[in-house]
């Protein structure tokens, strides 16, 4: 989808020639394909998750070191219980996959996950490892990513948080809008809030 955009632009022999050459070097079908909605599946198949994350407000930043922060956080859709349930996802991607020059297959790592998730009566952070591919230059206004395989494990709770998951996987794609103020507050933000509930709920498991 992002990549026929930018092909579009180029005369139409230019960009029959340069998609033939990127087919030819196995690039252009990995690097385009979409991975699907951004999703956590449990890796148990009687685990039946409970939450699916909906990431709306999304913001990056890109460090001096060339690493990328990514702060996802759920935006509720329905009234009721499941809008006092706050999910926030901050990804860290320390190298962009280059083929030829780096690692692509799925089994690579090349970024960090913490899953957070905030409820009425306690706290639970999931963290991970997986492959994390980037559609755009750095510092695009909009950052187009994939999670092509990543894993999630409940590391450590609060309160009388109940892991409704157990060992995951996670993949799919989502987008995030350029800010280096907003994201590093927020990812800030969302690391107090979590040690915070410790305090609140009295016991960290």
């Amino acid at each position: 989808m992002w990549c026929r955009s930018k092909i579009e632009k180029r005369p139409r022999f230019r960009a029959w020639s340069g998609a033939l050459l990127l087919s030819l070097a196995g690039f252009l079908p990995a690097g385009c394909r979409s991975f699907g909605p951004l999703r956590i599946s449990p890796v148990q198949a009687s685990t039946r998750a409970m939450l699916k994350p909906h990431f709306r407000k999304n913001y990056y930043y890109v460090d001096r070191d060339g690493t990328y922060h990514f702060y996802l956080r759920t935006v509720p859709r329905a009234s009721g219980p499941a809008a006092k349930v706050t999910q926030i996802a901050i990804v860290t991607v320390f190298w962009r996959p280059i083929p030829g020059v780096t690692p692509i297959l799925p089994s690579a790592l090349n970024a960090t996950f913490r899953y957070l998730v905030f409820t009425p009566s306690g706290a639970g952070l999931y963290q991970g490892a997986g492959l994390v591919r980037l559609f755009n230059g750095a510092h695009a206004r909009v950052m187009h990513a994939a999670i092509v395989n990543g894993d999630l494990r409940l590391t450590a709770s609060s309160g009388y948080f109940q892991d409704a998951l157990g060992p995951s996987r996670m993949a799919g794609d989502f987008s995030a809008v350029h800010s280096t103020s907003r994201g590093m507050a927020l990812i800030l933000r969302a690391r107090r809030r979590f040690f915070l509930s410790t305090y609140r709920f009295g016991r960290l498991r």
